[in-house]
């Protein structure tokens, strides 16, 4: 059944999420096209209309993403919470195949748009030979970020951007799981859940940094530290630093996860 709801929720949203990043291509390609009409990237400091043309377009490429991340919350909340949801709570599905099946095709399209918005990029400000350049470099510096040897605030980096699109989809679902719990305005209230949210992540981000702080304290308070243990301590606060901010994210998410769940099972408050 995890299948067939994640078949149904894929072909449901990509035809309008295939069209919206053609679109957005398109507008990259033909503000490219207009920038080397009036003597490519190295004519902004004088032509004027160059960099509105860039500004349009790097607009457009967030409009792209921020849709489509929005949208993917948006399809839970509509087809599990709003008047669908009668559908979709009747058939022979569990909250975790609903919360995975759809959550599946979130993360893919997230990964999807990460992928078109740095080609969109590299169509704007690479030249051929430039762009040439990046892919022919592209598989050894993959190589070099999933090797075994790989510095240990790399794998935390590389496992924290693997991660953060399942964070971001968790983080939608659970917003419309809880403001469903509202008696009226549920799209609303759904929407001042997540900035709370995000406002309860920050203040744990905050608190990283003041427990990172008494580490970069050493910079100031031992004048005489060579480059080589400034380097360290910087290294050693930002990779501290990084596998916190993972371990509270995962924690985050595992929370969101299971009141999720907990909302689909026993407080669902349909419209």
């Amino acid at each position: 059944m995890l299948k067939k709801v994640f078949k149904h929720e894929w072909h449901t949203i990509s035809p309008l999420l295939l069209a919206i990043h053609i679109i957005g291509l398109s507008v990259a390609v033909i503000c490219r096209i207009g920038i080397n009409l009036m003597g490519g990237v190295q004519s902004f400091n004088s032509s004027i209309m160059a960099v509105f043309l860039l500004i349009a377009a790097i607009i457009a490429i967030g409009c792209v993403m921020v849709f489509t991340y929005f949208y993917t919350g948006y399809r839970f909340y509509k087809s599990v919470f709003a008047q669908q949801g009668y559908l979709t709570n009747t058939l022979p599905v569990t909250a975790d195949q609903l919360i995975w099946g759809k959550g599946f095709t979130g993360v893919i399209w997230l990964t999807i748009t990460f992928l078109w918005a740095m080609i969109a990029f590299m169509i704007l400000v690479l030249s051929y030979h430039d762009a040439g350049e990046f892919f022919s470099e592209l598989p050894r510096v993959l190589a070099s970020l999933f090797s075994p040897g790989a510095p240990a605030i790399t794998r935390a980096a590389v496992i924290s951007l693997l991660l953060t699109p399942f964070f971001m989809i968790i983080q939608l679902y659970v917003s419309a799981a809880v403001g469903n719990l509202f008696t009226g305005h549920k799209l609303l209230a759904s929407a001042g859940v997540y900035l709370g949210l995000y406002f309860l992540q920050q203040i744990a981000g905050i608190v990283i940094m003041c427990m990172a702080a008494p580490h970069l304290k050493t910079l100031t308070s031992r004048p005489t530290i060579n480059d080589s243990a400034a380097v360290t301590v910087v290294y050693n606060t930002v990779n501290y630093s990084l596998i916190a901010a993972l371990i509270f994210s995962i924690l985050f998410s595992v929370v969101f996860y299971f009141l999720c769940r907990y909302v689909l099972n026993h407080r669902l408050n349909l419209e």
